[in-house]
């Protein structure tokens, strides 16, 4: 019998050296457009925008019963909460009829997928993971300096378990899939997610992140927690973020065996979880009303969409998640640039150079979306005539994965002092690709995987950041040799 990979971990050293790299990554900058805030006297939503359907959150807000358990814990707020969240755990024990040794929670899914590269990623071994999927998981083990293999999806846009298979080596400690697939919306079959996980070593720790899976249309699918209440090693890692509305407030959570939760428990911090916020997410497990309203608007907006893209004569990747993507036979960045300057947020992104994804949002919004995506379209320039945006835009790299060269690509409303710059995931300057006064329109600049002192730098993700006027954007890239 093989020693268990989960032994290790990360030292403290390494914990340490990922805060560090954490706070240098969050002060690269994020685009701060799309938001949405208390305004002044506190009765109603300051918003900069028409439709916010970007960030895959529920458009009809989180159930009446954990606003108001919200507010009523608001009361309680002198007081600490449950130090890791044990009301919680007791209710998702209850819940899922499991002993609550068998479960973790804490600051959303992210928190969750954080601690399961800390415990099952070790030095020397390698995970798994799908591309393009959900990237926290892989982020974080490459932070910890672990070893990432990349695999791609199969033509229909779906996890391709055989190629994943065929990875696995010696050295393999856990593999990541997220299901649904984030951004595809795919579906793995889980007749066939089952035998993968059965096939596998027992040592090798498959995590499963199922946060979109209360909107799979088929009331037969299986989740993952079975594999788990049968003894298989394997993590399932579920948030209150998506159909419970309650991205705001941070909630997830983890099941797996009691040695692997005992793993993890190792390098959480304690309270991470407010008390009005663990008040809210158990109010939110007796809701089911407000899931079902919530599932059944997504699949109404969905069927909105599909039918107006059919009329339309775009494609789409058919999805079993809150969002979609859809190929607009052109180039997308243009497009969500466009449909921003409506006030229509959209993301572009993960190689697919054609596709926009899309997040259901309430009906105005989707009709709001639908009417202006068919505008910009049919009044595309033609023969090669530039388009003119009115706002700086940063386009997705391309190729992207590469694994020489890529091309980033700025655009300029005016002329600016501009400057864009190459970030490694511990948030270090690798190379600056611009820094002067660039004139108004497109402009592209090659990168080849090198640092500022023409040294090749090594796999993995990589950020870009353009500063340009009072704009900072920065997207991620990945560099795969």
């Amino acid at each position: 019998m093989k020693k268990s990979r989960i032994s290790g971990g990360i030292n403290r050293r390494e914990f340490i050296g990922t805060i560090t790299g954490a706070a240098a990554l969050a002060l690269i900058g994020l685009d701060r457009r799309a938001v949405a805030n208390v305004a002044a006297g506190g009765d109603s939503i300051a918003r900069d925008f028409m439709a916010r359907i970007c960030f895959n959150e529920n458009p009809i807000g989180p159930s009446p019963e954990a606003a108001n358990a919200i507010i009523a814990a608001a009361y309680l707020t002198n007081r600490y909460p449950d130090w890791f969240g044990e009301s919680l755990i007791a209710a998702l024990a209850a819940r899922y009829n499991l002993s609550t040794d068998r479960f973790i929670c804490g600051s959303g899914g992210t928190e969750m997928l954080r601690l399961c590269a800390m415990t099952f990623s070790q030095p020397g071994g390698n995970v798994i993971v799908p591309n393009p999927s959900y990237t926290q998981f892989p982020s974080d083990c490459e932070l910890f300096g672990r070893t990432v293999r990349y695999v791609s999806l199969d033509q229909d846009y779906r996890i391709n378990l055989q190629a994943i298979a065929n990875r696995v080596d010696g050295g393999t400690t856990a593999i990541c899939l997220t299901n649904p697939n984030n951004p595809t919306g795919t579906l793995l079959d889980d007749g066939e997610l089952t035998s993968f996980v059965q096939a596998l070593d027992d040592d090798i720790v498959v995590i499963i992140d199922e946060a979109y899976l209360e909107y799979i249309d088929d009331e037969n699918y299986t989740s993952a927690v079975e594999l788990v209440r049968n003894g298989r090693n394997v993590v399932l890692v579920k948030t209150f973020s998506k159909v419970y509305g309650l991205a705001g407030a941070r909630i997830g959570y983890a099941v797996s065996r009691s040695s692997n939760i005992s793993a993890m428990r190792q390098y959480q911090i304690i309270s991470t979880i407010s008390k009005p916020c663990l008040e809210g997410a158990k109010a939110a497990l007796t809701d089911q009303a407000h899931v079902d309203q919530t599932v059944q608007l997504a699949a109404d907006m969905k069927a909105y969409c599909f039918q107006h893209f059919g009329q339309m004569g775009l494609s789409y990747i058919p999805s079993q998640a809150s969002f979609f993507m859809v190929n607009v036979n052109t180039d997308a960045d243009y497009v969500r640039s466009l449909l921003e300057e409506r006030q229509i947020f959209v993301r572009t992104g993960w190689g697919m150079s054609q596709y926009l994804r899309v997040s259901t949002g309430t009906p105005n919004e989707m009709e709001r979306f639908v009417y202006e995506l068919d505008h910009i379209l049919s009044s595309m320039p033609k023969n090669g005539v530039p388009i003119e945006l009115k706002s700086t835009a940063l386009f997705q790299a391309s190729p992207n994965p590469f694994n020489s060269s890529t091309v980033i690509r700025i655009y300029l409303p005016q002329p600016q002092e501009t400057r864009l710059d190459i970030y490694d995931i511990n948030g270090r300057l690798i190379n600056r690709l611009a820094d002067g006064i660039l004139g108004t329109g497109e402009h592209a600049f090659i990168w080849n995987g090198v640092n500022s002192g023409g040294s090749p730098v090594a796999t993995g993700a990589y950020f870009y950041r353009l500063i340009s006027g009072e704009n900072v954007i920065t997207r991620k890239m990945l560099l795969i040799k």
